[in-house]
C-alpha cells in the first residue's frame, strides 16, 4: 500500500515510522527540511520536501497513485486543502486531521466527502474517549469495539482471585461458555493460546465476548471487587479536559482544578453543572485534599498529554 504522510510532526513522524516497519510504501512530505533530516536513515521511508497544499508538490510525489492520503500538520486549513488537492489528483483516500469538533457531526460527514476528505480525526476527542473507556472499566487494561459494539475485545490482568488460573483451556471450553480466548500476554511473549495452554497468574487475557457477560467475564478474571470510578479529578482545563468531562456517565462526578481564572470562567460556560470547576494550582496538595483526592478513583494530569495524543492518532481504527 502507497500511503502518503504530510506534516512531520509529532504525529506524522511516528506515523510514518510505524507504518515503514509494517512494510508500507511511505512518503513523508514537509516544507520544514531541517524537520524530515531529523528522522534519520533508520527506516524505510523515503522523505520529500513539498509542501502539503502545493499542487506541484503532491504531482512529485505522484499523489495519484497513493493508496491513502493522510494530512496531519499542525494547521487545520491546511490539512483540509491539502485533502482536497489529493483527491482531485487522484488518491483513492484521504484523511485530515482537524480541531473543530463540529466537523465530526454526522451531518457534515456526507459534505466533507464531497470536497474530498474522507475521514476525519480529532487527536483531542481521540484522546478523550480513551480517558474515558479506562474510567469506565477501571479492571479491565484494553477495550475495543467491534460490528458496532455487538462484539467486544477486552485485556485484563489475571490477578490472585482469577477462576481460571492453571486450568487447560480445553477444560474451559465448555460448549456454551459465552466468551473466546483469542491470545494471552505473558511479560514480552504474546501466545495465541491452544487447548493445553493456560493462564497463569500476571498474565494479561484478551477474551472476545458481547456487552451482555462482561460481568461475566470480570467474575472469572476475579476483579469483582474493583472500585468502579465515581470520582474524577481532572489537573489542567485544556480542551482534552472539556471532551473528557462532557463524555463521561452520568453517575461519574469530575472536578477540573484549572490556575488560569479567565480560564475557569470559559469552562463554566462550555460544561454543565455536573462538572465543578475550582480555580486553584494542580500542585497545591493541601488544595487537592481539600478537594477530596483521598476520595477519588481517578486523577488526571491533561496539561502536557497533546504531547502525547500520536500514539493514538497513529491507530489505523482512528481514520474509519
Amino acid at each position: 500500500m502507497k500511503i502518503i504522510i504530510a506534516g512531520a510532526g509529532n504525529v506524522g513522524t511516528h506515523l510514518a515510522k510505524l507504518l515503514s516497519r509494517e512494510r508500507q510504501d511511505i512518503i513523508l512530505i514537509d516544507d520544514d527540511e531541517e524537520k524530515l533530516s531529523a528522522i534519520g536513515s533508520n527506516f524505510d521511508l523515503l522523505t520529500v520536501v513539498a509542501s502539503p497544499s502545493s499542487i506541484s508538490g503532491l504531482k512529485e510525489v505522484k499523489v495519484k497513485e497513493a493508496d491513502l492520503f493522510i494530512a496531519v500538520t499542525p494547521d487545520e486549513s491546511r490539512n483540509m486543502t491539502a485533502c482536497m488537492i489529493a483527491t482531485n489528483l487522484g488518491a483513492k483516500k484521504t484523511v485530515a486531521r482537524i480541531d473543530n469538533y463540529e466537523y465530526l457531526e454526522p451531518k457534515n460527514k456526507e459534505f466533507f466527502e464531497k470536497l474530498g476528505v474522507d475521514s476525519l480525526i480529532y487527536p483531542e476527542m481521540l484522546a478523550a474517549k480513551e480517558i474515558v473507556s479506562s474510567m469506565r472499566m477501571s479492571w479491565v487494561r484494553q477495550w475495543w469495539e467491534f460490528c458496532g459494539g455487538a462484539l467486544i475485545l477486552i485485556g485484563t490482568k489475571m490477578r490472585e482471585k482469577a477462576e481460571i488460573l492453571d486450568i487447560p483451556l480445553h477444560k474451559l471450553g465448555e460448549p456454551n461458555i459465552p466468551y473466546h480466548i483469542v491470545a494471552i500476554k505473558r511479560g514480552t511473549e504474546t501466545i495465541i493460546p491452544r487447548g493445553e495452554d493456560v493462564i497463569k497468574l500476571h498474565d494479561i487475557v484478551y477474551f472476545t465476548t458481547t456487552r451482555k457477560y462482561i460481568p461475566y467475564i470480570r467474575k472469572i478474571a476475579g476483579k469483582e471487587d474493583y472500585v468502579d470510578v465515581r470520582n474524577v479529578m481532572i489537573m489542567g482545563g485544556s480542551r482534552i479536559a472539556v471532551r473528557t468531562a462532557q463524555n463521561v456517565p452520568d453517575y461519574m462526578q469530575v472536578k477540573i482544578i484549572e490556575s488560569d481564572l479567565a480560564r475557569c470562567g470559559r469552562l463554566t460556560e462550555m460544561l454543565d453543572d455536573k462538572t465543578m470547576i475550582i480555580n486553584g494550582d494542580g500542585r497545591d496538595m493541601d488544595l487537592l485534599m481539600d478537594e477530596g483526592l483521598k476520595t477519588t478513583e481517578r486523577s488526571w494530569l491533561l496539561r502536557a498529554i497533546r504531547k502525547r495524543i500520536f500514539s493514538l492518532v497513529s491507530r489505523p481504527s482512528a481514520w474509519a
